[in-house]
């Protein structure tokens, strides 16, 4: 997997670089200090997976995720505990996950490899505030779609109980645990999902499920 790494602290930008090369199926074959020159990499080398400080000089982590989704690679946001409204616009955006900067190593890793997949990831300590955003779109009358209601409608029951898993912020490790069934059926039951409910990746799934009512 060729990955692309945004941040504009060198001491970071090179830490990461470290961690990411250290992995036998993960190259970084490009880094950027800010967001315009991430952009400017896409164009020119071929990237799987791009991840992106969320707060960049020059042109920001979000708004070069705008500009870097259409051209193909899959995007993760790097962020912290105080980035809620940029968490929001990045959601609205369309990337694919959301890592805390001080997230283990092999998190990192294991990221880059979900996304690569076309899943979607999201930090435990982003995914309440997710949750939050999400509550408050309920309550302003955010309600589901009509296709949604009936999609919802069609889900067997095993499929709902994913589903709300997935919007209480739980993996599929977490999912088939809780569940007491193989990972591999978790994600049978995700793939299922997301094309049922006419989703693009699992923060939608996470929107659909609080839309739902399905978690508390």
């Amino acid at each position: 997997m060729r990955v692309l790494l945004a941040d504009d602290q060198p001491m970071l930008l090179s830490a990461l670089t470290t961690i990411l090369n250290t992995q036998p199926d993960i190259q970084v074959v490009a880094i950027a200090s800010n967001g315009e020159e991430a952009v400017e990499q896409v164009k020119t080398v071929n990237i799987d997976v791009a991840v992106l400080d969320i707060r960049m000089p020059v042109l920001d982590g979000i708004s070069a995720a705008r500009h870097i989704l259409p051209l193909g690679p899959k995007v993760i946001m790097l962020t912290t505990f105080d980035d809620d409204e940029l968490v929001q616009a990045a959601i609205e955006a369309g990337v694919h996950g959301f890592l805390l900067k001080d997230a283990e190593p092999d998190v990192l890793a294991d990221s880059v490899r979900t996304v690569a997949r076309g899943e979607s990831v999201l930090a435990s300590g982003v995914t309440g505030r997710v949750l939050e955003w999400v509550r408050d779109g309920v309550d302003r009358g955010n309600a589901l779609s009509v296709f949604e209601r009936q999609a919802l409608s069609l889900l067997t029951p095993r499929e709902v109980e994913v589903l709300a898993e997935i919007g209480a912020g739980a993996n599929n490790a977490e999912v088939a645990q809780r569940l007491f069934i193989a990972e591999t059926t978790v994600k049978t039951h995700v793939k299922s999902l997301l094309a049922k409910l006419g989703a693009r990746d699992r923060v939608a799934l996470v929107l659909v499920a609080q839309r739902a009512g399905l978690v508390r």
